[in-house]
């Protein structure tokens, strides 16, 4: 017990910022390095992830950019109309909505 006292009362206050330094420098790396090490094994949950199946594919030929340019035209043409005619059918009209602007 004395040899402890006799070596905590040594240390220096260069040596305990030295010291301080070290840990607080190398403990975010310890931590970064252990959760990085096998991370599949240990952050494995099954089903997490979609199947890259089931998500959307980026058209990337020209024949297929310009078919999901038609189906967002028609899309859109189709939720106009619709909105149109319900518009129509609740009795509004462009002047309507020109005059609230």
């Amino acid at each position: 017990m004395g040899y402890i006292n006799r070596f905590i009362h040594s240390i220096t206050r260069t040596q305990l910022e030295t010291t301080k330094f070290g840990f607080y420098l190398l403990s975010p790396i310890l931590i970064m390095y252990y959760v990085g090490l096998d991370t599949d094994k240990k952050f494995n949950l099954p089903g997490f992830w979609p199947d890259p199946a089931t998500l959307n594919q980026i058209p990337k030929e020209p024949h297929e950019i310009q078919a999901e340019v038609a189906r967002i035209r028609k899309a859109r043409a189709e939720k106009r109309a619709r909105l149109e005619a319900k518009a129509k059918e609740l009795g509004i009209t462009e002047e309507d909505a020109d005059e609230k602007e």
